[in-house]
C-alpha cells in the first residue's frame, strides 16, 4: 500500500539511507540493513577523531575538553537514535501504513489540511537543519586565522581549518589530506545530524497523524448521539467503539516502537545541554558548532515532547466529547456504551521514551533540571 503521510519527510529519510525504497517499506530486504552499516561505518570519522582528541587533551591539560565531550555525547547520541530507528524500520513502516489507510473508518474531515501542512513543516524543518550544518561547516573558515594565533601560544596544537577538533597520529596539513578529512567530517554531520532531525520530525508527524484521527472520533461520537434512528445510532455508536479501539492499538504500536528511540533524549540530553551551557557560561567560549548542535537537539526534543504531550490531552478530550453529547436522550443500552467509552478513555495514550519517563511537557522540564544538575557538577569538579 502506497503511504500517504510523512511524504517529505521519508524522502529526505531516503536519501540518508535511514528508510527503504518505495513499495519496499514492510519489506526493506538484507541490502538495507547492509547499506546502512556501510553509510554509518563511514560517518564514524568525527567519532574517532574527537574520541583521541579527547585523550591527548587531557594527557595535555587542554581548555577544549568540554567542546570534545559535546561532539562525543552528540555524535553517540545520534549515532544510537538512527541506528535503533533502522532497528525498528519495519514496525514503524506498518504504524504509517496503518495511518494511511482510511477504508475502514473513513478519511478524518481535515486529513488533507494537516497532511499539507506537516509536510510544509516538514520543508521548513529540513531548511532549518541543512542551514545548522551550513553555519558549522563556514566556521573552520572563520575562525582559521585566531586557531593559528592560539597554536602559537599552546603546548598542543590544533589542527586549524576542520569542522570539529580531531587527533590524527600523522602530520595532515597538507593539502589535499586536511581537504579530504573537512569534507569527511561535513559528509558525517550531514548524514547523523541531519538523519536524526528528520526521525524525530517523523515521529512527531505521525503522532499528529493519530491525533487527526482522535479528533474524527470525536466527531463521529458527536454525529452518532444526534442520529435519531435507534438501530442506525446503535451501529454507529459500534463503530466509534471499534475506531477508538483500533486508536489506542496504533498508540500501542507507536509507544512500543518509538521508546527505544526516544531513550536518546532521557540518555543524553540533559548531559549534553549541561555540557553546552557550561562551556558558555563558565569557560566563556561560543562556537557555531556547538550552539547550532543546542538548538537542534532542543527543537527536536520540543516537537516531538509537545505532540505527545498532544496525543495525550486529545485521547482524555473523548470522554469529555462523549459526555456533553446528548446520551442522556437515549436508550439505556446506549448510555451504557458511552460510560465504557469515558471510562476507557480515562487511560492515556501515552508514548514512552524510555521505561522511565514519556512525551510530555514535563519531560522537557525534567531534562533541562538533569542539564541543571550537570552544569551545577562541573562546576564543582573543575574548581
Amino acid at each position: 500500500m502506497t503511504l500517504v503521510i510523512l511524504g517529505e519527510t521519508l524522502s529526505y529519510l531516503r536519501i540518508n539511507g535511514i528508510w527503504p525504497k518505495k513499495g519496499h517499506e514492510l519489506n526493506p530486504g538484507k541490502w538495507f540493513y547492509i547499506k546502512f552499516i556501510l553509510m554509518l561505518t563511514s560517518q564514524s570519522v568525527i567519532l574517532l577523531g574527537s574520541s583521541a582528541h579527547l585523550v591527548v587533551s587531557l594527557q595535555n591539560d587542554s581548555s577544549n575538553i568540554f567542546l570534545d565531550l559535546v561532539i562525543l555525547i552528540g555524535e553517540v547520541g545520534v549515532f544510537y537514535f538512527n541506528a535503533t530507528y533502522v532497528r525498528y524500520e519495519e514496525p514503524i513502516a506498518k504504524i504509517f501504513t496503518h495511518l494511511s489507510n482510511f477504508k475502514q473508518f473513513g478519511t478524518p474531515p481535515n486529513f488533507d489540511q494537516r497532511n499539507k501542512k506537516l509536510m510544509f513543516w516538514s520543508k521548513l524543518y529540513k531548511t532549518y537543519i541543512d542551514a545548522a550544518i551550513f553555519s558549522m561547516g563556514l566556521e573552520p573558515f572563520l575562525k582559521l586565522k585566531s586557531c593559528e594565533r592560539e597554536n602559537l601560544t599552546r603546548k598542543f596544537k590544533e589542527i586549524c581549518g576542520l569542522v570539529v577538533t580531531t587527533w590524527v597520529p600523522f602530520d595532515i596539513n597538507v593539502f589535499p589530506l586536511k581537504q579530504i578529512l573537512y569534507v569527511w567530517q561535513v559528509y558525517t554531520l550531514l548524514f547523523t545530524l541531519k538523519g536524526a532531525a528528520l526521525i524525530s520530525f517523523s515521529i512527531m508527524e505521525s503522532m499528529e497523524h493519530l491525533v487527526v484521527r482522535i479528533q474524527h472520533l470525536k466527531v463521529m461520537l458527536l454525529e452518532t448521539a444526534e442520529t435519531e434512528n435507534a438501530k442506525l445510532r446503535e451501529a454507529r455508536l459500534l463503530k466509534c467503539v471499534e475506531y477508538h479501539n483500533d486508536i489506542f492499538g496504533v498508540g500501542q504500536e507507536m509507544d512500543k516502537n518509538f521508546a527505544s528511540c526516544l531513550f536518546l533524549h532521557v540518555l543524553f540530553s540533559g548531559a549534553l545541554f549541561g555540557c553546552i551551557g557550561y562551556k558558555v557560561m563558565e569557560v566563556a567560549s561560543f562556537s557555531l558548532l556547538s550552539s547550532s548542535l543546542f538548538f537542534g537537539w532542543v527543537l527536536s526534543l520540543i516537537i516531538v515532547s509537545a505532540s505527545g504531550q498532544h496525543v495525550m490531552d486529545e485521547g482524555f478530550s473523548v470522554g469529555d466529547t462523549a459526555y456533553n453529547s446528548k446520551w442522556y436522550d437515549r436508550n439505556p443500552s446506549f448510555q451504557k456504551n458511552i460510560v465504557l467509552i469515558i471510562t476507557r478513555a480515562q487511560r492515556p495514550i501515552l508514548i514512552h521514551a524510555g521505561p522511565f519517563s514519556y512525551l510530555s511537557h514535563v519531560m522537557v522540564l525534567t531534562i533541562f533540571k538533569t542539564a541543571y544538575t550537570y552544569m551545577t557538577m562541573l562546576n564543582a569538579t573543575s574548581k
